[in-house]
């Protein structure tokens, strides 16, 4: 395994600053995608809030609670809205930005694409005007699989005020290709589209996410996936036996595979 293709380390909290906001429509990996970009981040000492704006999955809520079987708050757990009532929504979103400035913790923001009143507050508020003031790198990841149809949505919402940003990373996701299709050439349409074209030509970056095939099995047993990065059958500690050499194998390939194609695609500095 190539050890190069492990997440820069060492850099001290506070010395970088970024916003990450997921677009896109859902079913198309987005929360997973937040989840790894949280995982990488803090696998590098790197502290990141994660910002839990589907309210219909909740996914980052859940892997990331916010108090401690006693009650007790969790440094950094996820932040998510009272409710989908718009005062709620912007409220929140104000306080989270507000925090983030002052404590200088990065934020991933998982925002459903079918969440039109977020979206609707991040393009008045001139987010990424905002983050230029503040010294916060502000980032777009766009994820969608195949189907033209959700790249249309997503064509749509780059194209959106408030999502036209000087950073958008566009995450083609191998994972929610149909089990039994083959994913040979499977985003070449996609890929061959004038506003595919446009939008690298405009300076988007792509990065590939290929299909994790024990994805079920590594949420099942409550693990992470950088957990497994440096797992060892001889030095198993407190993962035990939750964890398989072939499991972790496929994990750890996984990981330097995506980590392989950020590196490719020089947007390593572009995330928390």
């Amino acid at each position: 395994m190539d050890e190069s293709m492990k997440p820069e380390s060492g850099r001290a909290d506070g010395a970088k600053t970024d916003l990450l906001v997921r677009g896109g429509r859902g079913r198309n990996g987005g929360s997973t995608g937040c989840d790894v970009f949280v995982q990488r981040a803090r696998y590098s000492g790197r502290r990141v809030k994660p910002l839990d704006g589907d309210l219909r999955t909740r996914t980052l809520s859940v892997l990331y609670p916010s108090v401690d079987e006693h009650g007790q708050p969790i440094e950094d757990g996820a932040s998510a809205p009272k409710s989908d009532e718009l005062p709620h929504i912007k409220q929140w979103f104000s306080d989270e930005l507000d925090l983030m400035v002052r404590t200088r913790v990065s934020r991933v923001l998982d925002l459903s694409g079918g969440d039109r009143v977020l979206q609707e507050y991040v393009r008045d508020l001139e987010l990424e005007q905002y983050c230029k003031d503040h010294d916060v790198g502000f980032t777009v990841a766009v994820f969608f699989g195949p189907d033209m149809d959700d790249f249309r949505h997503a064509t749509q919402l780059l194209g959106s005020g408030g999502f036209k940003c000087d950073r958008t990373l566009l995450v083609l996701n191998e994972g929610v290709v149909g089990a039994g299709q083959t994913t040979a050439g499977v985003f070449e349409a996609i890929a061959s589209q004038p506003e595919f074209e446009r939008l690298t030509r405009e300076g988007a970056r792509t990065v590939f996410m290929r299909r994790l095939a024990c994805m079920a099995r590594v949420r099942e047993r409550g693990l992470r996936f950088y957990d497994l990065f440096d797992w060892s059958p001889s030095s198993p500690g407190s993962l035990g036996a939750n964890v398989s050499p072939t499991l972790q194998h496929m994990t750890k390939t996984w990981l330097v595979n995506f980590e392989r194609e950020i590196q490719k695609s020089g947007v390593a500095d572009w995330l928390p």
